[in-house]
């Protein structure tokens, strides 16, 4: 059975605020070619909305592209063609909320995105992403380095959470 009870915290502010409640990924080594995962969703269906990460050690080995999915399906969740070249320590990559939208990638906690400046990392006032119970995963093609993520979401089934990998 769907809980609407997440609707009436998000008009409320109740819950984390209003992007919902906050999971971290701790910082862990981005390997080459090998998908992780960054979060499991459990207990039911979810509504992200936002994930976003901060590079804690440099992005060596040459260019790279990287992206998001979901274990069902696979699904991807970005266009997985955000590209990366030596990011430093710092470099904030942020899902706008548009599957047809590689990770966006900026400098000094900034990221602009068609002109509009990535606030709640759903393009334009969208709603976020449904997600059933799976895994958010991360690919990075090419190098070494490490992120550490964040994602914000509100349960919509009863019972339903996300935990950081």
């Amino acid at each position: 059975m769907i809980d609407f009870r997440w609707l009436k915290s998000l008009y409320q502010g109740e819950s984390g605020g209003a992007l919902g409640t906050k999971v971290y990924s701790p910082a862990t080594a981005d390997v080459a070619a090998t998908p992780r995962n960054i979060f499991t969703i459990a207990g039911g269906l979810v509504l992200i909305t936002s994930i976003t990460g901060v590079r804690t050690v440099i992005q060596a080995g040459g260019a790279s592209t990287h992206g998001l999915s979901h274990s069902v399906g696979p699904t991807i969740i970005d266009a997985g063609t955000g590209a990366d070249t030596g990011d430093a320590v710092g470099t904030i990559y942020s899902w706008t909320g548009d599957v047809t939208d590689p990770l966006q990638v900026g400098a000094a906690g900034i990221i602009i995105t068609d002109g509009k400046i990535v606030a709640t990392s759903v393009k334009y006032g969208g709603k976020g992403l449904w997600a059933p119970a799976g895994n958010i995963i991360y690919t990075h093609t090419v190098g070494t380095g490490s992120t550490r993520w964040i994602l914000t979401y509100f349960p919509v089934d009863r019972g339903a959470t996300v935990t950081g990998v």
